[in-house]
């Protein structure tokens, strides 16, 4: 026969067991939220809205240590005064308190800890309440060799309350994956940084800083389709150095280099638009897009660019047009069509160049069949 004291003795002892099974689950289920960030804005904002759910916390701040001070760069609750930031790398900058965030365990700072360790009385008058503090460690190449990358504090109003054994393990597991988190973010961004840097020197001529001549295929195709579908305009300048060749042969190729750097330095500052494209387009060649705009507008543009580049006096000795550098231009318009190819306004700009170079070179040309006024939207003959 059972009797009814022994099952209750039971329950009472299965209580604590319940629990443990309970904080476990809890534990498993803050750890996959850490888990599933990936962006280290995101593991930031993450790691304080977990740990505060997990230990019904008061006060969550996340710190970085900076080359200097401590910074915090998360914080749930009651936001940080400037004193308290300042309290903080008061308290974090005392030798016996830096000995142990070089450790592994967490600090534990409440009323009873204050007999006992130099400074945490301050701490207190400047954070009232019970405090878990626990250093992020990084590897070397994220953190200065030998100290914490960062530091999770964690806070509870009750100044009497200890924090056990059990939830300080519970701390340092949760901040060992806020830890691999971190690692990984970082990882990410560098990695998404470097693909990014990649594309940009794919895309950019490495001499000039202008968009190179695959950069310019593509967006001049992109382009072409977007004014397609809104039956816009679309302008394109060729542009030639006029005897560049005898320019290096005369200056020497560093110095050619330093000319096509000032050239495109003059194209770039007359170009205002962010749809606007300036692109080397091949050696001494330069393409300049310009979208929505009508044949008047680029050759204002064109005229620009030639006062710009007078004022700019690049010698050339053995230019037969001037004294000094020049350039040649052709222009086109169209207005975009399905049954059109872009390579079709390409050959009409480079056509227009090559009626400016036989006409004696250091002048504007304008295709006599692509010049089209934004008024009309209609096709008129006219070259210069």
């Amino acid at each position: 026969m059972v009797f009814s004291s022994d099952i209750e003795d039971d329950l009472v002892d299965a209580q604590p067991l319940q629990q443990q099974l309970e904080q476990q689950v809890c534990l498993r289920e803050t750890i996959q939220r850490i888990r599933r960030v990936l962006t280290v804005d995101d593991i930031h904002k993450t790691t304080v809205q977990t740990l505060m759910d997990f230990f019904q916390a008061d006060w969550i701040f996340l710190l970085e240590k900076g080359p200097c001070f401590w910074e915090p760069v998360a914080q749930s609750m009651h936001p940080m005064s400037c004193a308290s930031v300042s309290a903080f790398n008061q308290y974090l900058g005392l030798k016996s308190v830096a000995i142990k965030l070089s450790q592994l365990y967490p600090i534990a700072i409440n009323t009873q800890s204050v007999q006992q360790v130099s400074g945490d009385e301050h701490w207190l008058s400047q954070f009232p309440g019970s405090w878990l503090l626990v250093p992020i460690h990084l590897p070397p190449m994220y953190q200065q060799s030998g100290r914490p990358w960062g530091l999770v504090a964690i806070g509870r109003r009750e100044q009497a309350h200890i924090w056990p054994i059990e939830q300080q393990d519970q701390a340092q597991i949760l901040v060992s994956e806020i830890e691999i988190a971190l690692r990984h973010g970082l990882l990410y961004e560098q990695l998404r940084q470097d693909n990014n840097n990649f594309k940009t020197l794919a895309l950019t001529d490495s001499l000039t800083g202008l968009a190179n001549r695959r950069q310019f295929d593509s967006y001049f195709e992109a382009e072409w389709q977007r004014l397609v579908r809104e039956q816009r305009l679309l302008t394109l300048i060729l542009c030639d150095i006029d005897y560049f060749k005898r320019y290096n042969d005369y200056y020497g190729h560093p110095t050619g280099d330093v000319c096509l750097a000032k050239v495109s330095d003059v194209l770039t500052r007359c170009i205002q638009r962010p749809a606007d494209l300036v692109a080397r387009y091949g050696g001494e060649e330069f393409a300049v897009v310009l979208p929505n705009s009508d044949t008047e507008a680029g050759h204002r543009i064109a005229l620009e660019i030639q006062k710009h580049l007078a004022k700019v006096d690049i010698p050339h000795a053995s230019s037969s047009v001037s004294h000094a550098v020049t350039l040649t231009m052709g222009i086109a318009t169209v207005l975009p069509q399905h049954q059109h190819s872009p390579q079709e306004l390409i050959e009409a700009a480079d056509l227009a160049l090559y009626h400016a170079k036989q006409q004696g070179r250091d002048r504007i040309y304008v295709h006599a069949h692509y010049y089209i006024h934004d008024d009309e939207h209609s096709v008129s003959g006219c070259s210069e």
